[in-house]
């Protein structure tokens, strides 16, 4: 019995091996690596193109409120949305702190703005409409970003 122990080891077939799965078995995993990889690409990519439609949206919101004539400055108006595409953009360049600013901001709007649509469909449908649909591009993204897969690769 011992000399079948020393004889095993000598042709490295102990217990103590690196390789315990068989090429064969290993094919499977590398497969599903490589989905949940491009599901990873795939989510982010799909939360950057509903940010970045609802930034364009954004600008035509602003353009809407302008024509109606509401009284807001539109030097303020056009700095926000300058600091969101900023915003944005750090989100597209995998910033952690961006993506969760982005996440809160998200839901926050939805929240917040969600309610009014009423309100604002009464005074201007097609504005409400537009801003319904920002809402929807926000909350989407916003959940795509909480995904733990749009995470990786993020500094």
């Amino acid at each position: 019995m011992q000399h079948d122990a020393s004889k095993n080891q000598a042709a490295g077939a102990g217990m103590n091996t690196t390789n315990t799965y068989s090429n064969d078995a290993l094919q499977p995993l590398q497969q599903r690596h490589g989905l949940r990889a491009s599901w990873r690409e795939q989510a982010l990519s799909t939360a950057l193109v509903c940010l970045g439609l609802a930034y364009v949206l954004s600008w035509a919101e602003m353009g809407l409120a302008l024509m109606t004539g509401l009284d807001e400055p539109i030097a303020a108006l056009i700095a926000s949305r300058a600091l969101i595409g900023g915003l944005y953009l750090c989100v597209a360049f995998r910033l952690q702190w961006a993506r969760w600013i982005t996440v809160v901001l998200g839901f926050a709007s939805v929240v917040l703005v969600g309610p009014m649509l009423g309100a604002e469909w009464r005074a201007i449908p097609v504005a409400a409409l537009v801003t319904g649909i920002v809402l929807v591009f926000k909350l989407a993204a916003s959940i795509f970003l909480l995904s733990p897969d749009a995470s990786h690769g993020t500094r």
